[in-house]
């Protein structure tokens, strides 16, 4: 599906070309003019970027149309509204086809807005042609994911080594960090132990205990969780009155236990694997600490509407 979508250097041309009949048009035209013309569909148009924060489609056009106007091809006619300049119609009059980033070099424009801007981005030889293609919040959520995906790895072996009390105890702080449970002492209880029916666990999510969600932790290295420990977790919340319950494991479930938990609509039961629990605990950070805090920040453009 993401491949489908076209880079935002590939994005470009088609803006220019669009923008060709020197009339204003507004962010949305241009999307919905160009998403007809590349042919993507309202599923392309709801893939996100790596943060979530941002259709990736709309990022990229939002890009190409920044390096276009530093070129001085397009301008900015008023908010959210864009128009070709001069030399953005002497380009579509050359019959080119494509612009990308060395193309928009022979430009007074950019050159001055990259000897004052774009400093790092010249000294950076060493990027690579496919990264080129990506939008700098590609760039970083994709950066971000691999950091998060070493240490989701090393996270989970680190949690494997533990004991299963102890791996009883961090699910349920999990799970109260993620937000299940009330904001006291008694918010959770572990009782993993023999004669506990298969409940590793109790969330309370109300002073008097009436509503509770049971949840049976797994400390499993390579085994995956069959259908039978679906069906035990099941009958053991059936002993106790309730059909609610979080089945979390460091391994995995096979195919037929994900369908034995689904099965049936009378049972809300919610598996979470060790990816699952990884992510989870990055997140909520939980057996994980912040290193470092960067700011992602735009253009506060209602704020200077309003000078």
């Amino acid at each position: 599906m993401k491949e489908q979508i076209p880079d935002f250097q590939s994005i470009m041309h088609p803006i220019l070309d669009l923008l060709g009949d020197g009339q204003p048009h507004t962010s949305q035209d241009v999307l919905a003019q160009l998403a007809k013309r590349f042919n993507l569909t309202d599923e392309h148009l709801l893939v996100m970027v790596p943060s979530g924060q941002q259709p990736l489609f709309k990022n990229r056009v939002t890009w190409a149309i920044s390096y276009l106007k530093n070129a001085g091809l397009l301008q900015y006619a008023k908010r959210g509204v864009y128009q070709i300049t001069k030399d953005g119609q002497a380009v579509l009059q050359e019959g080119i086809n494509y612009i990308n980033l060395a193309y928009l070099k022979k430009f007074d424009a950019y050159k001055a807005w990259q000897s004052t801007f774009a400093q790092a981005e010249e000294k950076n030889t060493a990027i690579v042609a496919e990264e080129i293609l990506k939008t700098p919040e590609e760039l970083i959520g994709e950066s971000l994911a691999r950091v998060n995906d070493k240490i989701a790895t090393d996270l989970l072996e680190i949690i494997k080594s533990k004991t299963p009390a102890q791996f009883e105890k961090l699910v349920l702080l999990l799970l109260n960090a993620m937000g299940y449970g009330m904001m006291e002492e008694k918010a959770f209880e572990v009782v993993g132990k023999s004669g506990d029916y298969g409940i590793d666990g109790i969330i309370y999510q109300d002073k008097l205990g009436i509503d509770r969600i049971y949840v049976q932790a797994k400390k499993w290295n390579d085994n995956k969780i069959q259908s039978k420990e679906i069906r035990d977790f099941i009958g053991s919340l059936s002993l106790r009155g309730t059909n609610k319950g979080v089945f979390i494991t460091t391994s995995q479930f096979t195919d037929d236990a994900l369908r034995t938990a689904s099965m049936n609509p009378q049972n809300t039961i919610i598996l979470i694997d060790g990816k699952k629990l990884t992510d989870f605990a990055i997140q909520f950070n939980v057996g994980v600490q912040v290193k470092k805090q960067y700011e992602l920040k735009d253009v506060d453009q209602d704020f200077l509407d309003e000078l």
